[in-house]
């Protein structure tokens, strides 16, 4: 055989086209079980059909696939699908018509023995000797996974509703590359069987619900060649993530390991080289046949397998510590025979407890405690807080922290250790503010004690949602001079945060410092600190919401997979920077809902000025009922800018902060400590030239903000500037923001999966008149503008006045491209009516006014002269 040539989506169509069109060799397209080789197949035949390739696609299951191939006329190119399944007399068939002179493209899923396909090929060679130098011929090419970026673009093109981020990444993550797999993540998507939290996994667990084509293969390949020990290794290994083959032996067995890669279930990962997996589409095909008790042993076995990480000082992933609490409990026999194991099993339990309390998740926390039993070591105060609160409601958890008696084997550190004392502080200042109660002052803390004095202020403040005001200047000494890291960064967070939303920063805060301020306190700080660095990662990421930078920053992906429970994090983070690049992008209605999914999966303790901004946010609708405060904040005014209402931004909401105005926007915080944040300048400029009227200054400042990622006031920017040219006949400038538009349309479609024209597109061209479009006829076919003002019997100026206008609208500067641009545009006008059986006759397609054209269309019917 030739090389085998490795190609992705539409790049294997058009390398397999232009090697049919050259060669006579046939090709042989592999890849896995949905790789989308029967849809590559069906797209092949459309693009030869437009190249009058003729052609015949036969079914290889089909048991009359033989006959159909004999007879096929001699020349023919055929088109072999599921070639594995295709008897022996379909492939002697298929080779002789290849030995004949004629072409073949077959397809075939790999790992496919169970078919019997090596038996057939193997008495092909015996009956048709040519055979061997036929293969020697083959073009191999495999389909190789679709990348993350793909697999976006295929679902977002094939949903008939808005996908949310998170939904997407599920489906990237479950379907392995595979576009036939992604296709059908989305049905069941719509189905309602697909979860994407905490981990991506399909609900539904019986096949024969599930009615999809896509399922039969995986079905078929486990009932001829797995036995059901091994359809629950399958299923398991889908669960705990892919391994390396060795991996997989060690806890699967040899033969196990074995026989799931033969069958082609077992698949090398695309994004990890050397480690392989079972996707969980196939494992949800395969459930029902393997039995309850077989499965459970099979996953009890590699849990604890998993659990032993622990007892050498390594945490499982999130995925797998999930996956271990759900299945092990305190009486397993691994667990009760192995002290050591017993200790880390509890521990580990402990952290998960921790991980589901702290996102909202408390009856799962519950029945994991109950596992640990009544010997169990207890919760802590604060752990115990966390979880009645989570199970009834702010006050009762209160009471909780404050005046319960601690339980048996209570494992309470003393209240003199700062983090305890900082960590109790902030948790009960938050409960006190969601249950609608005043702060307390620990009765603790002396009077004279200017450290842990500051330190509830710190807290205090960031669990109210008051203007900082006279507070101010203390919070900015203690930025600058508390001696616990903590504290510090949580008054510079608190600082920096008010300022973001009122669009400006402080000039003495470093704020791109707080990443890995936040990274080094992860590494050192103890459990009880959750929620303190929960609060910290979640401010500093609605504060890179509201500044300029990247949408997706990668310092935030990395910091929330250094907290607790990062799988949990990665989703509230996932959806807010989802939010983030649609409003970027004008998607004002896509950014809301991701927005909403956001504050749905935050972590449920973080400070309740936080979550009180949040929810403020997730309820704007910009309606004549929004409450009229809300939408005089400067960040309400930042999402109406993006959104393109630009009549309903209020300028003052931009103003520099040395101006009166500006002054006014930050209340009482010092003019002489804050600045404008960076991209205040181009969003002024663009509303000064907006109001202006000035074209330059719109184009000016269209160009600042595109570099900024800002692509839809770019484009804002751009429009406005076109019309105005377009009012003064300026067909040259009009020609040059057209095309402004269009690289910034493309941009946007390059780097955004989701990405919909319409918010950014070049704008429709407004119509000729009738006057107008007679004039450019006439001018089109060679008239001078005197004989055009004879046939019209109107003035030499008003001809010269319509052919401006009529060049202006149509974006172009000469005749002879207004007479291509007409003829374009009348001929594309006729093949649309022609496909849709528009028309009639009298009339004809010219640009005007009128009905019968389609939207944003120069083009309408007008009766001519």
């Amino acid at each position: 055989m030739q090389g085998a040539i490795e190609a992705t989506g539409e790049e294997v169509r058009e390398t397999i086209l232009r090697h049919v069109l050259s060669s006579s060799d046939p090709v042989l397209v592999t890849g896995p079980n949905g790789s989308g080789k029967s849809h590559l197949l069906r797209s092949l035949s459309a693009s030869l059909s437009e190249h009058d390739v003729q052609h015949f696609i036969v079914e290889g299951t089909d048991p009359d696939a033989a006959q159909r191939i004999e007879q096929l006329p001699p020349g023919a190119l055929t088109l072999v699908d599921d070639c594995e399944f295709a008897s022996s007399e379909a492939l002697q068939a298929m080779a002789e018509r290849v030995a004949a002179g004629s072409n073949v493209l077959a397809t075939i899923t790999e790992s496919s023995a169970s078919t019997g396909y090596g038996e057939r090929m193997r008495r092909l060679h015996e009956r048709f000797p040519e055979a061997r130098s036929i293969l020697e011929r083959i073009q191999p090419i495999r389909l190789e996974p679709l990348s993350d970026d793909r697999i976006a673009r295929l679902v977002h093109r094939a949903s008939p509703e808005p996908l949310s981020s998170v939904t997407v990444a599920a489906i990237q993550q479950l379907s392995w590359g595979l576009p036939g797999a992604a296709l059908t993540l989305l049905q069941l998507h719509r189905s309602g069987s697909l979860s994407s939290t905490p981990r991506p996994k399909i609900l539904r667990t019986h096949a024969s619900d599930l009615h999809l084509s896509t399922l039969h293969h995986p079905i078929r390949i486990a009932e001829s060649q797995l036995t059901s020990e091994q359809i629950a290794a399958a299923i398991v290994l889908s669960e705990i993530g892919p391994r390396s083959r060795s991996g997989i032996a060690d806890v699967f067995g040899a033969d196990t390991q074995s026989r799931l890669f033969d069958s082609g279930l077992l698949l090398p990962h695309p994004d990890s080289p050397g480690l392989f997996g079972v996707p969980g589409l196939y494992a949800a095909a395969v459930r029902s046949l393997t039995t309850p008790d077989t499965l459970g042993r099979v996953r009890q076995s590699t849990a604890a397998h998993l659990l032993s990480q622990e007892t050498y000082g390594i945490p499982l992933p999130d995925h797998e510590a999930i996956f271990c609490a759900g299945v092990l409990s305190r009486n397993d026999r691994s667990i009760v025979s192995d002290p050591l194991l017993s200790e880390q099993h509890t521990s580990f339990l402990k952290r998960v407890i921790g991980d589901l309390v702290s996102f909202g998740e408390g009856a799962r926390a519950r029945d994991l405690l109950l596992r640990l039993g009544q010997q169990g070591p207890g919760l802590c105060s604060l752990a115990r807080a966390r979880l009645v609160t989570v199970l009834r409601d702010a006050h009762v958890g209160l009471q909780s922290l404050l005046g319960a008696t601690p339980p048996h084997g209570n494992c309470d550190l003393p209240p003199t250790e700062p983090e305890k004392r900082i960590a109790a502080g902030f948790l009960r200042s938050n409960l006190a503010a969601e249950a609608g109660l005043p702060f307390e002052p620990d009765p603790d803390i002396a009077p004279d004690d200017p450290e842990w004095s500051d330190t509830q202020l710190v807290i205090r403040r960031w669990n109210d949602a008051e203007p900082l005001a006279e507070d101010a200047p203390e919070l900015l000494r203690i930025a600058r001079t508390h001696p616990r890291p903590e504290i510090s960064l949580l008054a510079q967070q608190l600082l920096s945060f008010e300022a973001a939303l009122n669009g400006v920063r402080y000039r003495s805060l470093n704020v791109d410092d707080v990443e890995p301020r936040i990274a080094r306190l992860a590494v050192h700080a103890s459990e009880s600190l959750r929620d303190v660095l929960s609060t910290a990662v979640v401010a500093q990421s609605i504060i890179r919401f509201f500044s300029p930078g990247p949408g997706d920053d990668p310092r935030l992906r990395n910091l929330v997979d250094r907290l607790p429970g990062s799988s949990r994090h990665r989703i509230w983070v996932t959806h807010l920077f989802a939010a983030r690049t649609a409003f970027l992008h004008g998607d004002l209605t896509r950014s809301l809902l991701e927005w909403v999914g956001f504050a749905d999966h935050l972590p449920r303790f973080i400070a309740f000025r936080l979550t009180d901004f949040i929810r403020t946010v997730s309820h704007l609708s910009f309606d004549q009922d929004q409450d009229p405060q809300a939408l005089r904040l400067y960040s309400t005014q930042v999402l109406i800018y993006f959104s393109g209402q630009l009549d309903s931004v209020r300028a003052e909401a931009f103003a520099d902060p040395a101006s009166p105005a500006g002054r006014a926007r930050i209340g009482s915080g010092d003019p002489a400590e804050l600045e404008a944040l960076p991209h205040q300048g181009p969003i002024r400029a663009h509303l000064e030239a907006l109001r202006a009227q000035n074209p330059a200054a719109l184009l000016r400042a269209a160009e600042s903000l595109e570099s900024l990622g800002f692509r839809a006031p770019a484009a804002y920017a751009l429009r406005e500037a076109r019309r105005i040219f377009l009012r003064r006949r300026a067909s040259g400038s009009v020609t040059a923001t057209d095309a402004r538009l269009a690289a910034l349309r493309a941009g946007a479609a390059r780097s955004v999966p989701w990405f919909n024209a319409d918010a950014i597109s070049t704008p429709p061209r407004e119509r000729l008149t009738p006057r107008e479009t007679v004039t450019a006829q006439l001018a089109a076919e060679g008239l001078s503008n005197r004989e055009i003002a004879e046939r019209m019997r109107c003035s030499v100026r008003t001809v010269e006045s319509h052919l401006a206008q009529a060049r202006a609208k149509l974006g172009v500067s000469s005749r002879e491209a207004m007479k291509a641009r007409l003829g374009n545009l009348i001929s594309g006008e006729e093949a649309r009516k022609a496909s849709t059986g528009a028309g009639s006759s009298g009339s004809g397609a010219v640009p005007g006014s009128g009905t019968g054209s389609r939207p944003g269309s120069p083009l309408a019917t007008t009766r001519r002269r």
